[in-house]
């Protein structure tokens, strides 16, 4: 069993309203929500990128030396060869975190499959080894669909990389696709529920929430949970306490239902 199972982090970017503007600068300093965070019953936090890459030394450390897990590194590096920088300066921020997980994407381009193969391998060899390399199958990168994602995972060399699934979706069946392609390798959940173009808590779409875990379950899934995205975020202006409350009702919800 997964030494991270049933773990629930607060993911840095569900408050952060600059999450898709241009330029991605952060608005607030996640060391002074650390504290909100451990009283609310998150056992960690999955820390968006920016939100220690464009702080300062003082904001890490202080991340750093509050004790509260950064158990996931959210990366949006880009692992093509002119990139290289880029992808070491997010293996050091890893490091310099005490990082349990780093999370990774493929890019989109078919051309620079081969390219991104040999610098993610290289991008998890400066990665402590037992830091997760977890790689978020996503819409809109190579990872797309289970085949691709499983095709991939065989040319990295399936024993050194975990996945992170998206299992609040209508589709039930491709959610178990996803589990048996992949099986143990998926290690890592992220958590939505979106109708439409905006997002709900899971209480709101309760059916649809327990039959995914219910499969999660029943496939053997015994990995950690990020509280990604909840009601409020998307709206015309994003209200952090409304967002908060949300990630603490679907936060009190996965207690509920997953145990």
């Amino acid at each position: 069993m997964s030494d991270f199972n049933g773990e629930f982090y607060i993911g840095t970017i569900l408050l952060e309203p600059n999450r898709w503007a241009t330029g991605k600068t952060p608005t607030y300093r996640v060391s002074e929500w650390i504290e909100r965070f451990r009283a609310a019953g998150f056992d960690g936090m999955e820390l968006w990128e920016n939100h220690a890459a464009l702080a300062d030394a003082k904001e890490r450390k202080a991340i750093v030396d509050s004790g509260f897990p950064a158990a996931v590194f959210n990366s949006y590096c880009n692992f093509g060869d002119e990139a290289e920088g880029e992808w070491r300066r997010a293996a050091e921020l890893a490091r310099e975190l005490n990082a349990q997980g780093v999370k990774f994407n493929f890019g989109k381009d078919p051309a620079r499959r081969d390219a991104d193969l040999r610098n993610i391998r290289r991008f998890r060899d400066l990665l402590p080894e037992n830091c997760r390399a977890l790689c978020e199958c996503h819409p809109g990168t190579l990872a797309e669909t289970p085949a691709q994602a499983a095709a991939l995972f065989d040319a990295l060399g399936r024993e050194r990389f975990e996945a992170i699934v998206h299992p609040f979706r209508p589709d039930t069946d491709e959610l178990r696709d996803w589990l048996r392609r992949l099986g143990p390798r998926i290690t890592h959940v992220h958590v939505q529920i979106r109708e439409g173009a905006a997002f709900v808590r899971l209480d709101q779409q309760a059916d649809l929430a327990q039959e995914g875990l219910r499969i999660l379950r029943e496939e053997g899934f015994a990995g950690s949970f990020t509280l990604e995205f909840t009601s409020g975020v998307r709206a015309p202006r994003e209200d952090v306490e409304r967002l908060f409350a949300g990630a603490r009702r679907d936060l009190a919800f996965l207690r509920e239902h997953w145990g």
